[in-house]
């Protein structure tokens, strides 16, 4: 009795599995196509030869254009930033109105003014560039004009990335 039942299911697996493999071969590959359609805008690789001199690049700026003082009620907040060590660094700092603004490759020292309303985010961060220096990079926020009478300074000293905020 059990061997009838052993041969019966090894036949009915046979069956499925030959059955598979006979459907599998009679449907064509499946082939990958493109992840995505690669868009035509336009793009030439440079032509310059090695060790020629190539197109010149313009001076890092924002992404955006900061605003240096709010649209709308009065600035009595001034905020200095300011970001030093050598070579360059990437920056990010909130403008008059709580934007955030980006400047790749920004020359060391850097340094911009802004006015505000007091009520804005006030912070900078400075990251190197390139991920395997290690030197010393520092950034000051300095706020004047707070209600508190006294400057308000944050200092912080990094290696990678610095970052200081006030409020």
């Amino acid at each position: 009795m059990i061997a009838v039942v052993v041969t019966l299911v090894l036949i009915v697996c046979g069956c499925v599995c030959g059955a598979g493999l006979l459907l599998e071969a009679s449907s064509p590959d499946p082939v990958a196509g493109e992840p995505y359609p690669v868009p035509d805008d336009g793009w030439t690789a440079p032509s310059a030869e090695p060790g020629t001199a190539g197109p010149t690049t313009a001076a890092p700026s924002p992404t955006k254009k900061p605003i240096t003082r709010p649209t709308s009620g009065p600035a009595p907040v001034t905020v200095v930033y300011e970001v030093t060590g050598s070579g360059t660094a990437d920056i990010a700092y909130y403008d008059a109105e709580s934007d955030l603004i980006h400047v790749d490759a920004a020359k060391l020292p850097w340094r911009t003014t802004i006015r505000t309303d007091g009520q804005s985010r006030v912070m900078v961060e400075a990251t190197w560039p390139d991920i395997d220096y290690h030197g010393p990079i520092d950034c000051t926020v300095t706020v004047t004009g707070t209600d508190a009478g006294k400057p308000i300074v944050d200092k912080t000293r990094g290696y990678w990335r610095t970052t200081c905020e006030v409020g």
